[in-house]
């Protein structure tokens, strides 16, 4: 088991109180993605055999870059698509490029699904109030844990100058 530091825990912390709100998708959640998108890839529409390893949950916007786990920031995505063509492009320009030898309705017509699916997300609805709320949340128990760190560092300290 790799060593813990205590910045990738109090990283870690971070993670865990989000994941409260913003929880990963249970199995009936996912289950909903897949239908949504009638078992085929949102980007190019190829059907994915649901008992196969080739469909994956792709995120929109990934959490690094202020996305969520909500369902509603996944879509069905081929393994193609997500593993070795998308990697970290952002999708409205992934869906641009792989739509680029297709009629522009059909590039439409996946561009509306995808929107309108993101557009049911509630949490990317949060009002300012309680995204203040969870960030202070956070932070106060950051701190706390900064304070335990300090605490126990002093108390070794105490111990090995004895």
């Amino acid at each position: 088991m790799s060593k813990v530091t205590p910045s990738m825990a109090k990283n870690q912390i971070k993670r865990s109180l989000l994941q409260v709100i913003d929880a990963h998708p249970n199995k009936a959640q996912k289950q909903q993605v897949w239908s949504y998108f009638d078992n085929k890839c949102a980007y190019c529409e190829i059907v994915i055999d649901p008992n196969s390893r080739k469909g994956h949950l792709d995120h929109l916007q990934a959490v690094k870059d202020g996305g969520t786990n909500e369902i509603y920031n996944f879509v069905l995505a081929c393994n193609i698509c997500n593993g070795d063509e998308k990697r970290e492009m952002p999708w409205r320009e992934f869906l641009v490029n792989k739509c680029q030898n297709l009629p522009n309705s059909m590039y439409i017509e996946r561009l509306e699904r995808i929107e309108t699916w993101h557009q049911k997300s509630l949490i990317s609805q949060l009002d300012a109030n309680v995204v203040s709320q969870i960030a202070a949340i956070i932070e106060t128990a950051q701190a706390s844990f900064d304070n335990s760190i300090k605490q126990m560092r002093a108390l070794r300290d105490s111990m090995t100058i004895n």
